[in-house]
């Protein structure tokens, strides 16, 4: 979804500092590897694959998922694309899952009747903002919005970034990853960084992502809250990509249900219920009270 897109612009501009102050890996140089094994039509790569060196001068993949909400079978998914890369890099690998927003059921392994499978699991979460507005690098001021306190640090990190020493372009990354991250907290997070930095904001190639979301139609016509302004079966898209991204294959009837509502203002309702219920009963619940 458009927050891992969020995430893969700022690590663009920051994988060393990802990797070395949210990751704990102390890493002195980091390389992408582009590509992936090609095995089978279907395998999936991790988010991102690095070649990184370390400390003691060794050399590691470290293969970096960033989720905005947690998913049971994510573990399961990171071993196999583990697994591809050892063979066909023959190097040692670092396996991390970045979790952007709290949830319940985490876990950092996965374990059966035959595997056990360990994996480094951080918390952008439970980061203490003060500290990293503090400390820095700069480049990491994007993921505050997502910290602990961060919400009342926003504007002094954007200032820092904005007033830093970064390019334009690099800054544009950094305000315009800021903003969609901050949208997993606040409708309004984005909506006022768009007010107040949409001149640089706009020379990034994210940006797009801040016009498919409405967060510009919303500034425009004063709404602080909303989906897309689109088709309604944009709308019901959106939906079902929602409850897909946190909760997995989705069971027909759900589906079914949703695709027969043709009013805007149910399907608005069931997109904050997708991404602020706890299970998809819960939601199930919800979506049979919205139909009567």
């Amino acid at each position: 979804m458009h927050y891992d897109l969020a995430a893969k612009v700022i690590l663009s501009r920051c994988k060393e500092a990802v990797l070395s102050v949210l990751c704990g890996l102390p890493v002195t140089f980091v390389l992408p590897v582009e590509g992936s094994p090609q095995e089978t039509p279907s395998v999936r790569r991790s988010d991102f694959v690095f070649r990184a060196t370390f400390n003691d001068g060794t050399e590691r993949l470290v293969l970096l998922e960033f989720l905005s909400y947690w998913k049971p079978w994510i573990p399961l998914r990171t071993l196999e694309c583990r697994c591809r890369h050892i063979l066909q890099e023959h190097l040692p690998v670092v396996s991390v899952i970045l979790l952007l927003t709290p949830a319940g059921g985490i876990s950092d392994h996965y374990e059966d009747e035959e595997v056990r499978y360990r994996y480094r699991l951080v918390k952008i979460y439970e980061f203490e903002a003060r500290e990293i507005l503090q400390k820095g690098p700069e480049c990491l001021l994007a993921f505050i919005p997502l910290m602990k306190g961060g919400e009342e640090l926003i504007e002094e990190a954007e200032r820092k970034i904005y007033e830093g020493k970064y390019s334009r372009e690099e800054k544009a990354d950094l305000l315009t990853g800021m903003a969609i991250l901050g949208g997993l907290i606040s409708r309004e997070i984005p909506l006022k960084l768009i007010t107040r930095r949409r001149d640089i904001m706009i020379e990034s190639a994210a940006y797009e992502i801040i016009k498919k979301e409405g967060f510009e139609e919303g500034l425009r016509e004063g709404i602080q809250q909303g989906i897309q302004q689109g088709s309604v079966e944009e709308a019901r898209e959106m939906v079902l990509e929602a409850l897909e991204e946190r909760f997995g294959l989705l069971p027909r009837a759900i589906i079914s249900k949703i695709k027969e509502i043709e009013e805007r203002e149910i399907l608005r309702a069931l997109l904050r219920l997708a991404i602020r219920v706890e299970n998809l009963e819960e939601f199930s619940s919800h979506l049979e009270r919205l139909e009567k």
